[in-house]
C-alpha cells in the first residue's frame, strides 16, 4: 500500500546522536541498527509537535511522520542545529510503502534475501530499508528508492491488494500507535497518548526539550488524558483535532479529542 500520507526525514553528521537523544523522549544511544522505536519530538512544555517513528540510517538517523507536520517539525528541530554537526533535511527521494496481510512474509520473501522480524527488527538489502512490525498483525514498512518502489508494485500485484495509505493509518489505530497530524501538534504531552506504554519515553536518559514537564507529568502523576480505541457508526468521518462530546442529561461535555479517524467498508 502507498504511504502518502506519511513523510520521511533525515539527520546526518557527527553529531547526529548527540543531537537527537537532546531533542526526543527516547534513549536514542540505546538503539542498535537493528531496531527501530516511536518517539516524540516535544516543545519546551512537553507538548509534542510530533511523534516520529525512527531507526538508524547511514551516518545519522530516519523517521517517519505524518506529512502533514513534517515542515514545522523540522523547522523546530532545526533550531539549534548549527551550533552542531549535523544536517536535518526531509527526504523525498526515498518511497515509502506498506506490506500487511496473511501472505505478506511470503511475498515479500520471493523478492529480499532477509526479511525483519522480532529479533531483529529493521533489515537493510541495497537501497531498501525494512521495519517489522508485530500488531495488530506482522507487517513491514519498506523505504526504497523510486526503481525499487516501482518494482516491488508490479511484483506484488498478483498477489495483494493495492491500497491508499488509509488503509496503514488504520493498523496503525487498531494497533494503538498514536497518530499526531497538524491539527494536534504542540497540544498533549506524550502520555496522553500512551507513548510510556509504547516505550517511546525513557525515564533515564540525561536532559531534552520538554524533559521536565515530561517528567513531572510521571513523577507527579500530572497527566490524566490516555489514548483510547473507539468504534462506531457516524454520519461522517471525525476530523483530526475535532472535540469529542458525551451527552450528561441535558448538556454535552467535552471528553475528548480526535487524533485520528478512518472508515471502515463495513461503515
Amino acid at each position: 500500500m502507498t504511504l502518502d500520507d506519511w513523510a520521511l526525514a533525515t539527520i546526518t553528521g557527527a553529531d547526529s546522536e548527540k543531537y537527537m537523544q537532546g531533542q526526543v523522549t527516547a534513549d536514542v544511544s540505546q538503539m542498535t541498527e537493528n531496531q527501530h522505536l516511536l518517539a516524540a519530538h516535544c516543545d519546551a512544555k512537553g507538548k509534542m509537535w510530533s511523534n516520529l517513528r525512527l531507526f538508524r540510517d547511514g551516518d545519522g538517523f530516519a523517521w517517519i511522520e505524518r506529512r502533514s507536520v513534517r515542515e514545522p517539525q523540522l523547522t523546530e528541530l532545526k533550531k539549534y542545529a548549527v551550533f552542531s554537526k549535523v544536517t536535518i533535511a526531509p527526504d523525498d527521494e526515498r518511497v515509502l510503502l506498506g506490506v500487511a496481510g496473511f501472505q505478506a512474509r511470503a511475498a515479500l520473501a520471493n523478492i529480499f534475501s532477509e526479511l525483519p522480524s522480532r529479533e531483529k527488527q529493521v533489515v537493510k538489502e541495497g537501497a531498501t530499508t525494512l521495519l517489522w512490525f508485530e500488531h495488530p498483525a506482522e507487517r513491514f514498512l519498506i523505504v526504497t528508492d523510486e526503481a525499487t518502489a516501482n518494482m516491488l508494485t508490479d511484483k506484488l500485484r498478483g498477489e495483494a491488494e493495492l491500497n491508499n495509505s488509509q488503509q496503514w493509518l488504520a493498523l496503525n489505530i487498531e494497533a494503538g500507535f498514536p497518530v499526531i497530524d497538524a491539527a494536534n501538534s504542540g497540544q498533549f504531552i506524550p502520555q496522553a497518548t500512551n507513548l510510556q506504554a509504547l516505550g517511546g519515553i525513557s525515564f533515564k536518559k540525561g536532559c531534552y526539550t520538554g524533559q521536565e514537564m515530561v517528567a513531572r507529568a510521571k513523577f507527579r502523576g500530572a497527566n490524566k488524558r490516555a489514548l483510547w480505541l473507539l468504534a462506531g457508526s457516524a454520519s461522517r468521518l471525525p476530523e483530526a483535532g475535532e472535540d469529542l462530546e458525551l451527552k450528561m442529561g441535558e448538556n454535552w461535555r467535552r471528553t475528548g479529542t480526535v487524533l485520528a479517524a478512518v472508515k471502515l467498508e463495513d461503515g
